[in-house]
């Protein structure tokens, strides 16, 4: 089988996906860093999906208020009401979290199909820098994405302007496109996406204390667990070593055996 960049592609088989060899105890921190980035990566989609449909409804919204027909002028050929949409913070707060979401998926991802398929590798120093490095910013990124996701929720609302933009235009506007509504924390859709995105900053902080922690031990013996693997070559020499104490009895007792003939 072909080596791509050094790795054997033979050694990938659907049978890596069985929940046997997933948990495989042989490797330091191998079934617990599968759990913990499955859940992350699935928790983290889950605050992405939640954080693009808030943010695409808020943009509808938006487009829905600046194109609302408005009685046109007699005068002139255009509304004297410009009404716009200023959502700016909520839609920053979706991208920061969309973005550090996907980079979950993309670091996790990664060093979760390595461990699938090669779990006997052993990677260069660089490879564990650069894979510490990024697992350590995602997860400070993410971090800071439920931080500003939580602050404008709770306390920011989208606020409704522009030329000839009165209180009674904004009611009839506020009427007419009631949701999503313009104080974000009214919207059960937002609580869930805040909830969410903390979960994910959680969970992206378990898995990059188990990288850091599996990594600096594959840097000193390598990916097998050193108490598994000594527990396997004891019970190896158990079952082929022969015991010390009854081949000495059965040589004394042979010993003794020859004796009695030799007096008789």
């Amino acid at each position: 089988m072909a080596k791509v960049w050094g790795f054997d592609l033979s050694e990938m088989h659907w049978s890596a996906f069985g929940s046997k060899e997933m948990m495989d105890p042989r490797y330091h921190l191998r079934k617990q860093r599968i759990i913990v980035y499955k859940i992350a990566m699935s928790v983290s989609l889950a605050a992405e999906c939640t954080a693009t449909y808030s943010l695409s409804k808020y943009n509808a919204h938006q487009s829905h208020i600046e194109s609302y027909p408005f009685p046109l002028s007699p005068t002139t050929t255009t509304s004297p009401v410009q009404a716009t949409e200023n959502n700016e913070s909520l839609i920053r707060a979706a991208i920061s979290t969309i973005v550090f979401c996907v980079f979950v998926a993309t670091v996790f991802g990664a060093d979760f199909f390595f461990l699938l398929f090669f779990p006997r590798r052993r990677y260069p120093l660089w490879w564990h820098r650069l894979r510490s490095g990024a697992a350590v910013v995602v997860m400070l990124g993410v971090f800071a994405s439920a931080v500003a996701s939580t602050v404008v929720i709770a306390t920011q609302e989208a606020t409704i302007y522009g030329p000839g933009v009165t209180e009674e235009v904004r009611q009839q506007l506020i009427q007419a496109y009631a949701r999503p509504p313009l104080r974000y924390r009214s919207w059960p859709q937002n609580i869930a996406w805040a909830v969410l995105v903390w979960l994910a900053f959680v969970l992206t902080a378990a898995s990059t204390a188990l990288l850091l922690r599996a990594s600096a031990y594959d840097k000193r013996y390598g990916p097998e667990d050193r108490l598994e693997a000594g527990v396997a070559v004891e019970s190896e020499r158990e079952r082929i070593t022969p015991a010390p104490e009854k081949t000495t009895k059965g040589r004394r007792g042979e010993v003794g055996s020859e004796k009695g003939a030799v007096g008789v």
